[in-house]
């Protein structure tokens, strides 16, 4: 199994489970590209901050 697989099946998990699938996040870049990396970081941080508290 690759990693877009297990992504691809960790986000099933999550909507089975009743969590939101945008949690679970995938981006590429390599260690050339620090700008992709530094935008990355930048909307996986925003995309937290706009979801819902996990339920207890």
């Amino acid at each position: 199994m690759n990693t877009y697989e297990h992504v691809k099946f960790l986000k099933r998990l999550f909507t089975h489970l009743g969590l939101a699938e945008e949690r679970i996040q995938q981006y590429f870049c390599s260690a050339a590209e620090v700008e992709k990396f530094i935008k990355s970081v930048e909307d996986i941080t925003h995309k937290v901050e706009l979801l819902p508290p996990l339920p207890k």
